[in-house]
């Protein structure tokens, strides 16, 4: 099979020739830029400098060579923008904490004072995030600041729906061009990434501050719901144009990105999943199944397990990462339960412990106890739980993905 070939089987709960593999194809599963440098590295590739489309995560845009030693299905329709604005275009390099030579966006703007913290200013000049000396990430800042002794701040529901950024022409015209080039000229199975206007809108901040969102969600249900339905509004409409523009050439879309689980449990009753977001993740699916053949697809980390029925009921297709060392998040369980409903994308190895800390073989094991569990009758793509950070040792990941091509071969017999 082709690696499209292979992961529509998959998301269509059908047993391909083996596992789909996804490594760098989403922005839930992608690699961390000085992880790829140090996988160019040991390959022998010259990788350097990287693009990173992604600045909130630092995720690196794959290329072929690497793409191919993964073993990767996937591979991803790129937003034009991302978390602060900066369009992905006019590439300027930047040397990053750990002393490598990155390609950041034309418009990345930012300061470092005498201490060599960062601080990171989005499109419009605003203060919005920073990086310590020697970290690897950008730490968003709370915005509007947050002030546990003021009161909670309402917003007009009017001048919310206003702010969010809807697509182009231009814009559309150009991810048209990327994602038809992305299905006539390669193999693999395109992904369309979380869309222009900021769908995490509808999803635990709705552009509050954290802390005041939580108590909104508890003692203002009705104002909560209408936010969260305006939100849902235009990332429909904004669902519809990206569309009509790409939906011809993907396979699945990622819907949301956000965490709605800790590791001991939900973020907040599963009740108020069900009666303010449920109802708004619906009409996004149905969106996406009224305008094409894709598969919409949801990440939250953490234990979620009580309100995996009500992405079901929304129209959910895929759930990632699957945090199988969390509370409730057990992949055989999970897989017996819901295997016939949901396909789980993710699981492959846990990223908090074996991935970044245990030797090869400790991967090795883990893996093929995950494939045992997840393959039978198709409906998994086998992947990391969440992104290869930068402290995953090469080695490590070489070991996942060659125990996935080993073992996660189909049969007709069943499961090799």
């Amino acid at each position: 099979m082709t690696s499209r070939e292979r992961i529509r089987a998959a998301i269509r709960h059908k047993e391909p020739d083996r596992v789909p593999i996804d490594i760098g194809g989403t922005k839930v599963t992608g690699i961390h830029v000085d992880e790829y440098i140090k996988i160019g590295r040991y390959l022998g590739l010259d990788v350097e400098p990287p693009k990173c489309y992604d600045q909130f995560q630092m995720l690196a845009r794959v290329d072929e060579p690497v793409l191919r030693w993964l073993h990767g299905d996937v591979i991803q329709l790129e937003n034009l923008y991302e978390t602060w604005g900066y369009k992905n275009a006019d590439w300027k390099i930047w040397v990053n904490t750990a002393g490598n030579s990155i390609l950041m966006p034309g418009d990345f703007t930012y300061s470092v004072n005498e201490k060599g913290d960062i601080a990171l200013y989005d499109i419009n000049g605003i203060h919005s995030a920073n990086m310590a000396a020697d970290g690897g990430y950008f730490e968003r800042l709370p915005n509007p600041p947050l002030d546990i002794m003021k009161d909670i701040v309402f917003m007009d529901g009017k001048k919310f729906r206003r702010s969010i950024p809807m697509y182009s022409d231009e814009e559309l015209r150009l991810l048209e061009r990327q994602a038809k080039f992305l299905f006539e000229n390669t193999e693999y199975s395109v992904h369309g990434g979380a869309l222009k206007g900021k769908l995490g809108t509808t999803g635990i901040f709705a552009g509050h501050p954290f802390t005041e969102w939580l108590c909104i969600l508890a003692e203002e249900p009705e104002y909560a719901g209408e936010i969260l339905g305006i939100a849902a509004e235009a990332a429909v409409e904004n669902m519809c144009m990206y569309l009509q523009a790409v939906g011809p050439y993907i396979d699945t879309i990622l819907i949301s990105t956000t965490d709605f689980g800790t590791q001991n449990g939900e973020l907040f009753s599963p009740s108020i999943f069900k009666d303010l977001y449920m109802p708004n993740y619906k009409k996004m699916c149905d969106c996406v199944h009224h305008h094409s053949d894709a598969k919409t697809m949801f990440h939250s980390c953490g234990s979620i397990r009580h309100i995996i029925p009500y992405f079901i009921e929304a129209g959910c297709d895929i759930l990632n990462p699957i945090q199988a060392n969390s509370m409730n998040m057990d992949p055989v369980e999970l897989k017996k339960e819901f295997g016939d409903k949901l396909v789980f994308w993710g699981a492959g190895v846990d990223s908090q412990s074996i991935y970044p800390h245990g030797k090869p073989e400790e991967v090795r094991e883990q893996v093929k106890q995950r494939l045992e569990a997840l393959m039978p009758g198709g409906g998994c793509v086998f992947s990391p739980i969440h992104n290869t950070q930068y402290d995953v040792p090469v080695e490590n990941v070489q070991a996942f993905v060659d125990t996935v091509w080993e073992f996660g071969r189909y049969s007709a017999q069943g499961v090799l």
